[in-house]
């Protein structure tokens, strides 16, 4: 099934995974809320967007990927693009807070639910004081959270995004190892700092603190699965699909009888690789992913176009359409249209990220693809990326970035901590010293005290035998 109208890329914010336990630190992942910033709902799970990726395989083009599964919105997807679910994600970010909210269902819903359903033999008012006792606490805990952890935890945000300017150089090149320090001067005696915003990279791009902020884009699709609205309306083809069903891509002409042209930038082409984990998440294409002819690598090109005269591919610094590129002999190379695909989010809600074919740099186990941030790309009022392949690559992210942003991001969540931390003391013995008022004067309920134990006076009975004894002893 097709679909046919353009995707409203609603922005729902940022969240901090919560299963980011098993992501590991060194991986670039398409973060699960930028999906949703970006493409209403990226099915691509959060922890395979470059994990296990080698490059022991052999390289082969795949000429047709079939996108078997229909993209049709569901209730799932309605329910991930919801206000409600933006204010959950946002929420998700003050880890503080959400421990105390699991706390508090736990002490305020379950316990007392479990406490009242225990048959006792005894005061059922006993019941009724332990599940009080329990919701007080569970309701003390949030209070105190809400509080004091939870400003905490805004502030720390707040100082990460306007305090930046302020730390001194050896910090922040520490903390964001790809930032051009000379970049940050007004005057050559390092004195007085540039905005922020006129802050740059090693590689000359606008400075961006998000390095998991990369390039993605819709999943290409095959040009004999695009529907012709698609194919005449954003990539103004004027083709005639019944036409041309029954013929090769190669084929193809408009309604005019003109052999169709597509611009390089919406160029791609899917690789298999053996050893290769995938973003697609298709049965029979576990080992292929999608590249863009206009950055696609030469040396990568090299390997999958062997005939291919890689100098030919550029002139003056810029990527030349296929129509000029030749082989090595010198002839034309004329491309196979075949194995084309086109990314467009009119045909599916599916992203995959921005591949070159170059390998991450700095990379010490297996190698792999490079990602790219989306500093070069204009955006919109919302901070979403305009759609389809930029003229510019970002910033390329490298081993040492994943490295420094992995430490960041345990340092700030020990910032958000230590004041849950160094509180939790006081507020527990305060808890301990309030519940009872609590209970006593909301509640109306006092723990029953033990009956006062009988004293009775017990008379010891001496054997007949020792009494006449001890009589006798006396006399």
């Amino acid at each position: 099934m097709k679909i046919h109208t353009t995707q409203n890329l609603n922005s729902l914010g940022r969240m901090q995974s919560t299963n980011s336990s098993t992501i590991t630190n060194d991986e670039i992942r398409l973060n699960y809320s930028e999906q949703m910033r970006k493409q209403k709902l990226l099915h691509a799970q959060p922890d395979s967007y470059e994990s296990g990726v080698s490059f022991k395989g052999k390289k082969e083009i795949v000429k047709k990927v079939i996108q078997k599964a229909a993209d049709k919105e569901t209730m799932k997807d309605k329910f991930l693009k919801s206000r409600f679910f933006d204010t959950t994600l946002n929420l998700m970010g003050h880890e503080v807070l959400v421990q105390s909210l699991i706390s508090a269902v736990i002490c305020m819903i379950l316990r007392p639910a479990t406490i009242m359903a225990i048959p006792t033999k005894k005061n059922k008012q006993d019941n009724m004081y332990a599940s009080a006792h329990s919701m007080s606490s569970g309701a003390v805990g949030i209070v105190a959270s809400i509080l004091i952890a939870t400003p905490f935890s805004k502030g720390i945000k707040y100082a990460k995004n306007n305090l930046l300017p302020n730390l001194k150089p050896d910090i922040l090149k520490k903390k964001y190892p790809h930032l051009n320090l000379e970049s940050i001067w007004k005057d050559k005696d390092a004195k007085i700092k540039k905005p922020f915003k006129e802050w740059k990279d090693k590689s000359k791009n606008p400075f961006s603190t998000d390095v998991k902020d990369t390039l993605t884009v819709a999943r290409p699709t095959h040009l004999s699965q695009v529907s012709e609205k698609t194919l005449n309306k954003q990539f103004n083809l004027n083709i005639d699909l019944n036409a041309m069903k029954d013929k090769s891509v190669n084929e193809w002409v408009d309604k005019n009888g003109k052999k169709i042209h597509i611009d390089l930038k919406d160029m791609f082409i899917a690789v298999k690789e053996e050893g290769m984990e995938s973003t697609l998440h298709l049965k029979d294409y576990e080992n292929v992913n999608f590249f863009s002819l206009k950055h696609i690598d030469e040396s990568f090109l090299k390997e999958i176009m062997p005939d291919l005269d890689t100098a030919s591919i550029e002139k003056n610094g810029k990527r030349l359409h296929p129509d000029f590129w030749k082989k090595k002999d010198g002839t034309p190379y004329n491309l196979d249209m075949d194995m084309i695909h086109i990314s467009s989010y009119r045909e599916t809600k599916h992203a995959t990220p921005l591949y070159t074919g170059a390998k991450r740099e700095g990379t010490t186990k297996e190698e792999k693809y490079c990602s790219y941030q989306s500093n070069t790309v204009e955006k919109d009022k919302d901070g979403l990326s305009k759609e389809g392949v930029p003229d510019k690559l970002g910033t390329p992210v490298t081993q040492e970035m994943l490295n420094a942003d992995a430490a960041n991001e345990i340092s700030d969540k020990w910032l958000g901590w230590l004041p849950d931390i160094a509180t939790r003391i006081p507020i527990a013995a305060g808890t301990i010293m309030l519940i009872p008022w609590i209970l006593k004067h909301i509640f109306g309920l006092e723990k029953s005290k033990k009956p006062a134990e009988s004293v009775t006076a017990t008379k010891e009975i001496v054997p007949a035998k020792q009494e006449i004894n001890t009589r006798k002893a006396v006399a």
